[in-house]
């Protein structure tokens, strides 16, 4: 059996996924909209994940396509905290996170650096 096509992680540790810092944002809504989807869908999983360590970027997703090259994986998104920024990631999830990033999620995408690279400078 083979893995699936799109991993969505979601940070649900420290400031993201908590009303402390982003009281305005249905957090469990946003959960259970990326839940469904993944139930829809065999090609696509969620992964609710404690930290991805980039606090000051609340709420951060993922997605990752796990058979692309390493460079193309990954798919940082932080201030992930609206209703069209979940459904976009939710139809390009849903695509196998091919093509070009939809517009609702171009302003959120960065460049993540791990802990020992970021502290190298």
């Amino acid at each position: 059996m083979s893995g699936p096509e799109v991993v969505v992680l979601l940070c649900r540790g420290c400031y993201c996924g908590t009303r402390d810092k982003h009281p305005q944002v249905d957090h469990d809504q946003q959960e259970q909209v990326l839940e469904a989807a993944a139930d829809a869908h065999p090609g696509l999983e969620l992964r609710v994940v404690d930290c991805l360590d980039e606090c000051d970027r609340s709420n951060v997703a993922v997605l990752r396509r796990p058979s692309a090259p390493p460079r193309e994986r990954d798919t940082w998104l932080g201030g992930f905290l609206t209703e069209r920024a979940t459904a976009a990631l939710v139809m390009w999830a849903e695509a196998g996170g091919d093509g070009p990033l939809p517009d609702a999620l171009a302003g959120l995408r960065f460049r993540h650096l791990p802990p020992r690279r970021r502290a190298r400078g």
